[in-house]
């Protein structure tokens, strides 16, 4: 039984009591009663735990065993906080394995501390920038965002001056998608300028991938496609390097 096929069935009487979701596909969480959030967050808080407990039933002790007395990630992973993209799409089981930092438009600035720490401390091989396809805080940062508060226009600020330049397209989501891209590249160069001797030494590999949920690239929705590794921009250079030989064609 799948996670989502056990939610339903633990749960089945909270879900056809309640009729009709809350959520509507189109949002308008703005115009909620306070009793409609109120019961919004009881069912989340009741999934949360369903899932747990689905969880907990799906490993063993000798899977907490492994990793309980200390972490060995292999990649250290800064996305975007858009709940589109989970980890689940990269690795199966991502625990001890991806160390994440997540923040809005993948920023390498909104937290060079835990992205040193991963990378230091932890000593993972790969640095991933991992932007995606229709990204809120792209958007954002390509349109008028004065009336924000101003935590959030901070963010967006160094987000503008990095796709200031990726406006050109034939349409305006192909424009988005050179402003995640353009933000990527520009994410794993201010990495690769703090880990210059890690990248020299060849002991960090940084890479720039965007998650595409959208299918802009026209190879499949969520497929993820590399755009960028150690400042490297052309695909048939990339190609060529030894640890992409047999995983881009």
């Amino acid at each position: 039984m799948q996670r989502r096929d056990f939610i339903r069935f633990v749960g089945a009487g909270t879900v056809v009591a309640s009729g009709a979701p809350l959520l509507a596909s189109s949002g308008g969480r703005d115009n909620f009663m306070i009793s409609d959030v109120k019961e919004v967050s009881k069912r989340m808080i009741d999934e949360i735990f369903k899932s747990n407990a689905f969880y907990k039933k799906s490993k063993n002790r000798a899977f907490f065993e492994s990793f309980v007395t200390g972490q060995h990630p292999r990649v250290t992973l800064v996305g975007c906080s858009d709940s589109r993209f989970q980890i689940g799409a990269l690795d199966d089981t991502p625990e001890n394995d991806i160390f994440v930092i997540r923040n809005i438009g993948n920023q390498f600035a909104s937290n060079p501390g835990s992205v040193e720490y991963g990378v230091h401390h932890l000593h993972t091989p790969l640095l991933i920038v991992m932007g995606h396809s229709r990204c809120g805080a792209i958007q954002a940062a390509m349109s008028d965002y004065s009336k924000e508060s101003g935590s959030i226009r901070r963010e967006l600020d160094s987000l503008s001056i990095s796709i200031k330049k990726s406006k050109d397209g034939y349409n305006e989501t192909e424009k988005w998608l050179n402003g995640v891209i353009s933000n990527v590249h520009q994410q794993v160069c201010s990495a690769k300028a703090e880990f210059e001797h890690e990248v020299k030494s060849g002991k960090l590999t940084i890479v720039g991938m965007v998650y595409d949920l959208a299918n802009d690239f026209k190879e499949g929705h969520g497929s993820i496609k590399i755009v960028n590794v150690n400042g490297e921009t052309d695909m048939m250079k990339i190609k060529e390097m030894p640890i992409f030989r047999s995983v881009i064609s």
